[in-house]
């Protein structure tokens, strides 16, 4: 890609999530930008990711993810999230399981289940069409949510 069209990819805002994932191996948790709700009937959700990271071998194998939707003040704590050593992500976070077993943080705004309906190749990233099981408001009074503006208003995932 031109470098000029990165800069203006550079400029479009996101919202900053964490996708987590329970494994027979344990929980792991991903930083994404690239979601979206894609349905209303039935709910569903978009979720793009790099075809290289470990969380899009653990989506493809169980099928099903949470999104976390995450408040401004998780900004330098969800760094944690970052990390290489995937069993360790947890650790400072605190976290229950939601109805599908998947691991919700204590301080997000909300969260969704999600089983995979169907995935879509994208280049680099494939897209993960996610159906809505479950989901709630954990802390409803939290209302601004984490962004690319929180990042300098810059958010690339690294390769």
């Amino acid at each position: 890609m031109e470098k000029t069209w990165q800069e203006v990819l550079d400029r479009f805002t996101y919202g900053i999530y964490l996708v987590t994932i329970s494994t027979a191996e344990g929980p792991n948790g991903m930083i994404a930008s690239w979601v979206t709700q894609c349905s209303h009937e039935p709910p569903r959700l978009a979720l793009a990711i790099r075809k290289s990271r470990l969380s899009h071998a653990q989506i493809s194998e169980t099928k099903a993810f949470c999104l976390n939707v995450l408040p401004r003040e998780l900004a330098g704590t969800i760094k944690s999230f970052k990390i290489a050593d995937w069993k360790n992500k947890f650790h400072s976070a605190g976290h229950t399981p939601s109805k599908s077993g998947l691991p919700v943080l204590d301080d997000c705004i909300g969260y969704l289940d999600c089983v995979v309906d169907q995935t879509v190749d994208a280049g680099d990233h494939t897209l993960f069409i996610g159906r809505i099981i479950s989901g709630g408001m954990k802390n409803p009074a939290k209302t601004e949510t984490l962004s690319t503006f929180d990042y300098d208003g810059v958010y690339r995932g690294s390769a």
